[in-house]
């Protein structure tokens, strides 16, 4: 893939060269106006591809579905990283959660917008710091505090007034 990518750039650059002299339209005849669009289809068509090839999905695409939001927060994790760092360790089997503190985590969550959610968890849950949190997301480190700190207070909220 790298030498196709190589190869339309050098391709490109060959293509460009060939445009110099057709820089100043002024003194041209109608063959030559002919061939600078044919060049400058050629050029443009080669940065495409090569766009293409870069990022590995169409060029232009607004509304493409690894620019939506979900996808660049998406965590990778692989399976074989986690292993070599878990082998040396002991693990306690996870306990069953009960129904009843299912109901009471929805519920205490249930308050709590899709976002002060998402980042709530991730410093909880995830125990990731605001910092990590903000590079993941996108946004200020002082967002991810504010949301995280109007999230506890929701929840405190939540559990006393069920209570």
């Amino acid at each position: 893939m790298e030498d196709l990518l190589f190869e339309y750039k050098r391709s490109l650059k060959e293509t460009k060269n060939l445009y110099q002299p057709y820089q100043d339209e002024s003194g041209l005849t109608a063959e030559q106006l002919k061939d600078k669009k044919l060049i400058r289809s050629m050029i443009t068509d080669l940065e495409y591809v090569i766009e293409w090839l870069e990022n590995g999905r169409e060029p232009g695409i607004r509304r493409a579905i690894d620019r939506r939001d979900s996808y660049k927060r998406m965590l990778i994790k692989d399976p074989r990283i986690i292993d070599t760092f878990s082998e040396g360790i002991a693990f306690e089997p996870a306990q069953e959660v009960s129904a009843f503190d299912k109901a009471r985590i929805e519920a205490a969550l249930s308050v709590l917008t899709a976002r002060e959610k998402e980042i709530f968890i991730l410093n909880k849950v995830e125990q990731f710091s605001y910092e990590r949190i903000a590079a993941m997301l996108g946004i200020k480190k002082s967002t991810v505090q504010t949301n995280v700190k109007r999230a506890q207070t929701k929840i405190a909220k939540q559990m006393t007034t069920a209570s």
